[in-house]
């Protein structure tokens, strides 16, 4: 049981919401998701972890299919606590907890980024 409430957390994570279907035919196409390859589940949020001074490249992905983003934007409301490249290079500024809003295309989501010592 611990198996699937963590599978419906993480699915709940990464689409916004979880909705539990039955298996029906007529379920439509699951829509893409945009999201960053070094975030992990922390604290009931997906964070990007990351150490003062220590650049870290933000990898994007669009699911189902993994497949690579290289055109994104980046926004965030802390840009004391971390500063982010055109090219996605996160770097830690500050300890805190900043939020980042990523773009591409019609796609985005935001992640915690948190920086430690």
């Amino acid at each position: 049981m611990k198996i699937r409430s963590n599978i419906y957390l993480l699915l709940s994570c990464l689409c916004g919401s979880l909705v539990l279907h039955s298996c029906k035919k007529d379920l439509g196409p699951i829509k893409d998701n945009l999201t960053v390859r070094e975030a992990i589940l922390s604290g009931g949020f997906m964070q990007i972890p990351i150490k003062i001074g220590t650049p870290l490249q933000i990898n994007l992905a669009v699911n189902p299919g993994n497949r690579t983003v290289t055109d994104a934007t980046y926004s965030n409301k802390h840009p004391e606590i971390a500063t982010y490249s055109n090219t996605g290079l996160v770097t830690g500024l500050a300890v805190g907890k900043d939020t980042v809003t990523i773009r591409s295309g019609e796609l985005n989501v935001w992640y915690i980024v948190n920086v430690t010592n």
